[in-house]
This record gives C-alpha cells, structure tokens and sequence, in this order.
C-alpha cells in the first residue's frame, strides 16, 4: 500500500501534524484485516542511521516501536485526534500533536 493509499496532503510544522487520514480497509500489512485511519511517516533521523523508538498515546494495536535505518516509516493506527506520537533519539524528545488531522469516516 502506498502512503497516498492512507492520507492526504500530511504535513509536519514544528510538533504539529496537519492533513487527512483516509478511511482504509485490509490494510494486511499492518495486521491482517486492519481497517480504520493510519498515518504513515518517514522518520528522518532513523532514515539516517540513528536508531529512535516511538510510541503512541491511547493506541489500539502496535503502540510502540524501534525504527533505524533499515525500516524508517512509522505507521500508526490512529483513532482520534486527541493521541500523541512520542519520537525519542537519545536524548531528544519530540511529542507529535496530531490534532490538526483530520480522520475520514468509513463509507
């Protein structure tokens, strides 16, 4: 599934996260059957070697992680607005704020 296949027009400022999080069904690679709104990111500093873990606020499935240079993309299945994403390197935190997502309903 390709990131366009989950969202639209994602976009990181600062710690705030903007766009639109479409509603996908079977999405297998996540987990078998998954369906709901999942955003998908490229962690820069793992993409360059740095091994960073993650974690996600209230989450249903898989709510944290370790992602390096070898598997980069942080996926998380996101149910409201209200959850945060916790991305640690070392020593430095960033708490992502994902109220300014916007979740499609199913159809």
């Amino acid at each position: 599934m390709d990131v366009s296949d989950l969202h639209d027009n994602v976009q990181i400022e600062g710690d705030k996260v903007t766009g639109t999080l479409k509603y996908v069904k079977n999405f297998d690679k996540f987990e078998k059957g998954a369906e709901g709104n999942f955003l998908a990111i490229e962690v820069e500093e793992a993409k360059n070697g740095d091994t960073v873990t993650w974690e996600l606020s209230d989450p249903e499935k898989k709510g944290k992680g370790t992602l390096n240079s070898k598997d980069y993309f942080l996926v998380s299945k996101i149910h409201d607005k209200t959850q945060t994403i916790t991305i640690t390197n070392g020593e430095a935190k960033k708490v992502l704020d994902l109220t300014g997502l916007t979740l499609s309903p199913s159809e």
